[in-house]
């Protein structure tokens, strides 16, 4: 009798159940928002134009009788256009990740603030911003694994680094 009677009780709760949205649809739904609101797919076409030039050197350095022409011709004609055939499943990936790391709450929140004049106005910038900082990081970087290397030149040898 007692077993008949949650029986019943779960059957009547279950549309109930059904009814309320998943805490991770709605933290996906809110994660889509949020990344149409930061214009996710022409920014990552941005990223694309300004990788276009590292991925002609690595051309000229893996095949260099090719010659930076050459090579710019084949990423342009090979490459590219499968970077930017692809560009419709970033969106997604990207709301994926702040899915995982933020609430559905704070997703809206970041969305509103991206569609104030304040966000679009740090969208417009963030390509330069990035832009700007890919050679200080790169000379900062090479910076520190220098000094790294010196300081510890002794000790990396004794472990079999060649220096």
């Amino acid at each position: 009798m007692m077993r008949r009677l949650i029986l019943a009780l779960l059957l009547l709760a279950s549309p109930a159940f059904a009814q309320q949205p998943n805490a991770q649809d709605e933290k996906l739904v809110a994660a889509r928002e949020l990344v149409a609101a930061m214009r996710a797919e022409s920014q990552i076409l941005t990223t694309i134009d300004a990788m276009r030039g590292y991925l002609v050197q690595s051309f000229v350095t893996a095949a260099p009788q090719l010659g930076e022409d050459r090579a710019r011709a084949l990423v342009d004609e090979f490459i590219m256009p499968e970077f930017r055939a692809g560009v419709g499943e970033f969106p997604e990936l990207i709301a994926g990740l702040y899915a995982q790391r933020l609430s559905a709450a704070e997703l809206r929140e970041l969305a509103r603030f991206y569609r104030t004049a304040l966000g679009q106005r740090l969208l417009e910038i963030t390509p330069e911003i990035t832009a700007a900082i890919t050679p200080i990081a790169a000379a900062w970087g090479q910076r520190v694994v220098q000094q790294a290397l010196t300081k510890h030149r002794d000790a990396l040898r004794q472990r079999g680094l060649p220096l």
